[in-house]
């Protein structure tokens, strides 16, 4: 509940959506603007004082912002904390904001339902990104935060979206054309006889492996300016020192999964990958068919230079998984 910790992952959200727009994953984008948002007014709140950011009918939670965590019933955390709306309203009694709260509804609106309909109009993610920006940008001028500082490769183009899009999609294909990728080397899934993979020969197919190299290719380029930006200069003593790992979050809510360390291929530190695990049908040389348990590695996430891989065939680009000889991914 610390206002450095918080711009910390504000920063990190923040150059997560941008990237996301860059490569039209709108969901992505507004899901991780939205989180920042929240995240860098509740910033202003904990520079103000930590108990502005708690849910005041939690007594609980207001020991631990007062200092008085020794007489709390249950642990840090568990702290109950506003929401991202409540953040605003609060913020907006304490600094004067550039925009209303009904200017606000289109971002936690698009941020809502993709965290929990999994879907939002993507007619709105252009607008809900300009509010995170401009919310972004009078936060950080009344913390006294260095603006450029803080939004990295995107500093020049955060104000005009649609022109950072085009941008980065033209930066991508140059990237792709002078590395000669093609799309010619997309696995021929024809080869793969076994009929009960064909569904996922179709899911494979409906995703365009040449657009996952354009995606990779413009978070990579974010990425290392990001972690130029934050590290230039810095021991690796002093990068590790610096790093902030997220907390440890309820990961029930999708699935059974697995989640293993795995190298940042971008500056080297430890990411997470998260594997899904999934009961195959095997069919055995003899006897009845029997299931066979598989790692299904889909999300690549890392904590120092904020790369974001979103699904396998983006891991498969920087070649943190591949196909295996019975059409499975494997790392």
């Amino acid at each position: 509940m610390d206002k450095t910790s918080l711009l910390a992952s504000a920063q990190r959200q923040m150059n997560r959506a941008m990237s996301a727009w860059c490569t039209s994953d709108n969901d992505m984008a507004v899901l991780h603007g939205g989180i920042g948002t929240e995240h860098l007014l509740k910033a202003l709140l904990a520079a103000r004082h930590p108990s502005l950011l708690v849910d005041g009918r939690d007594f609980n939670s207001l020991l631990h912002a007062t200092g008085q965590s020794t007489y709390a019933a249950s642990p840090e955390t568990k702290v109950k904390t506003i929401g991202a709306l409540d953040a605003f309203k609060r913020v907006a009694t304490l600094i004067t904001m550039p925009v209303k709260e009904r200017d606000v509804d289109p971002l936690l609106t698009a941020r809502n339902g993709v965290a929990h309909l999994g879907t939002h109009d993507d007619a709105i993610t252009h607008d809900a990104l300009v509010i995170a920006v401009t919310l972004a940008d009078a936060v950080l001028t009344d913390l006294q935060e260095n603006i450029p500082t803080f939004w990295g490769p995107w500093a020049d183009s955060r104000l005009d979206l649609e022109q950072m899009q085009r941008d980065a999609q033209i930066a991508a294909e140059q990237a792709l054309k002078k590395v000669g990728v093609e799309t010619a080397d997309v696995p021929q899934m024809e080869n793969w006889e076994d009929g009960l993979l064909e569904p996922m020969a179709e899911d494979f197919r409906s995703m365009s492996l040449q657009a996952a190299q354009i995606a990779v290719a413009v978070k990579v380029r974010c990425a290392k300016k990001l972690y130029r930006v934050l590290y230039y200069g810095k021991t690796p003593e002093e990068i590790a020192k610096a790093d902030i790992v997220e907390p440890q979050a309820d990961r029930s809510e999708y699935g059974e999964c697995l989640y293993r360390s795995a190298k940042c291929p971008v500056c080297g530190t430890d990411g997470d990958v998260q594997a899904s695990m999934v009961n195959q049908p095997k069919r055995p040389k003899k006897g009845r068919r029997s299931r066979q348990r598989k790692e299904f590695p889909d999300y690549f996430d890392c904590y120092t230079c904020g790369l974001e891989l979103d699904n396998r065939y983006e891991l498969e680009v920087l070649g943190m998984a591949e196909p295996s000889q019975d059409g499975w991914f494997a790392y």
